[in-house]
């Protein structure tokens, strides 16, 4: 039998969809694990308020939208029937539009929403806290000279296999990358500003492709994935859509474990989080809190973490002392590096939010411009980079050790900021991302085996630049085919492997 051209064009159309579907990746699946929530309304700033106001019942979206000739209702006018569509269209648009952005609360089974999970599920049972547990532990080993160090570094080649155009981690701008810990094997997670999580795999590529797993489990920005070494077969994400989420590899799920809001009901985007054990973990937010939370009593809301204010305005990223877990370091939007004691909680007078508390600032560095990060080594060294295009470095141990070092500096006032430190080293370094690269940040490298402390920070050149604790350049990696800036970079915690990712996705990987 003939098939007609109407019959045709139907499953023209069918196979287009399956196509854009398919394209689309997870984005429009994950809709279906999604609350329906009404956009929220725009808070202001500041809120004079001591205590927390009650949460506002949102009332659900929308319903699909539905067609007037199936509902009965008859349009006479051309004009008008086409005006109408037009509104309804519109108002289609917004509600999609609005449903990207509502936070996934729900377990999301990976079976369900990556076609092939064969990649995760080998990764999730060969990983082993042996594989590189006892390498962290241990001690570094006597640092070697900057020469040495240099030839080392030297040594690293871009990742030959494919074409970094062809190694797309994320579909979109990448915010974070991350490798496993193990030693064994190359995985590296990515994030972007859609929350997609890629995972590229790298010991299992094929002739043909990269093995690159991509899923959807946050709505916005991720802005951090960590492994912790006791649990290696899970993975942790942080978003800009409030939530915290573990991805377990071994069985193929992603669980919501940390869902965020701020004292007026409303999403508080997470900027940063650090484990420090197993179970214990701290957070950060773009209005400038910083929370500790506890996974076993998941799922995890604001009132049960201990809240606190350490900015007014956006903390873009924290670190914790090595030696000192109640030490945090903190980058802010107001220019400023800040050491806090989580031991001495008091009244942070200098806050325009009324009533807030939080731990002592011990002391505090003002830059000109804007703090894009803060990290801490295992030598008391502390790195930070900003909008006024420098690096500088904190010697925070001088030989005294850090708690001693920090009773030297200059006492602050009860709830002040003391701005009380001045750096060892400043690097001139052009930081000047804009609009469509992400933030350059400085990174340290974890737990270096060759025991030599060295961090990593993109160019906007499209190169990577490794320094010393002393601001020696050891490395400086360019390759032709680094046609963008690998803005987000990070060493391997233990071994001398280089990652950076770009704009688009696009992965460079030295080794």
């Amino acid at each position: 039998m003939a098939i007609s051209e109407f019959e045709k064009q139907r499953q023209a159309n069918i196979a287009r969809n399956k196509e854009l579907l398919r394209q689309l990746n997870l984005t429009q699946l994950a809709n279906e694990f999604g609350k329906s929530e009404s956009k929220n309304s725009h808070k202001p700033k500041v809120k004079k308020t001591t205590s927390s106001a009650p949460k506002v019942k949102k009332e659900p979206a929308a319903p699909l939208r539905r067609s007037r000739r199936i509902a009965g209702v008859k349009v006479e006018n051309v004009e008008d029937n086409l005006e109408l569509d037009k509104l309804e269209e519109e108002k289609e648009k917004e509600r999609l539009k609005e449903l990207e952005s509502v936070r996934l609360s729900d377990d999301l089974k990976l079976s369900e929403v990556i076609s092939d999970a064969s990649v995760l599920s080998k990764l999730g049972k060969s990983f082993s806290m042996g594989d590189f547990y006892e390498s962290i532990k241990n001690k570094p080993l006597a640092s070697k000279t900057d020469e040495q160090a240099r030839e080392e570094m030297e040594k690293l080649e871009l990742y030959e296999s494919f074409h970094p155009n062809h190694i797309m981690l994320t579909t979109a701008r990448m915010t974070t990358i991350e490798f496993h810990p193990s030693n064994n094997r190359k995985v590296i997670f990515g994030g972007d500003t859609n929350g997609m999580l890629g995972i590229w795999a790298v010991d299992e590529d094929s002739e043909d492709e990269p093995a690159i797993t991509r899923f959807n489990p946050h709505r916005k920005n991720i802005a951090r994935i960590a492994v912790r070494p006791e649990v290696p077969e899970e993975v942790i994400s942080s978003s800009y859509d409030g939530s915290i989420r573990i991805m377990d590899l071994s069985k193929n799920v992603s669980k919501s474990v940390v869902e965020f809001d701020d004292q007026w009901g409303d999403i508080s985007g997470i900027s940063d989080f650090k484990m420090i054990d197993k179970n214990i973990g701290y957070l950060t937010t773009l209005q400038g809190e910083f929370a500790i939370f506890d996974l076993r009593q998941a799922p995890i809301k604001r009132e049960t973490c201990d809240v606190s204010r350490l900015h007014d305005k956006k903390i873009g990223y924290f670190s914790v002392c090595p030696t000192d877990n109640k030490l945090i370091a903190s980058a802010s939007l107001d220019r400023t590096m800040r050491i806090w004691d989580l031991r001495k909680i008091q009244d942070q007078t200098w806050s325009d939010y009324e009533g807030a508390r939080g731990p002592q600032c011990v002391a505090a560095y003002r830059s000109r411009l804007s703090v894009s990060c803060t990290d801490w080594n295992t030598s008391g060294d502390i790195v930070c980079n900003g909008y006024d295009d420098s690096i500088r470095v904190f010697h925070m141990d001088k030989g005294k050790g850090i708690l001693p070092y920090i009773d030297s500096l200059t006492k602050p006032e009860e709830g002040e900021i003391p701005e009380n430190l001045e750096p060892d080293v400043t690097i001139k370094h052009n930081c000047q991302s804009g609009r469509w690269v992400s933030i350059l940040k400085s990174r340290w490298h974890e737990h270096p085996k060759d025991g030599v402390e060295k961090f990593v920070i993109a160019n906007m050149k499209k190169n990577l630049d490794v320094y010393t604790r002393e601001g020696v350049m050891l490395a400086h990696f360019a390759d032709e085919r680094m046609t963008s800036v690998p803005a987000v970079c990070t060493f391997h915690p233990t071994e001398n492997w280089i990652v950076g990712g770009n704009s688009s996705g696009k992965t460079f990987l030295f080794s």
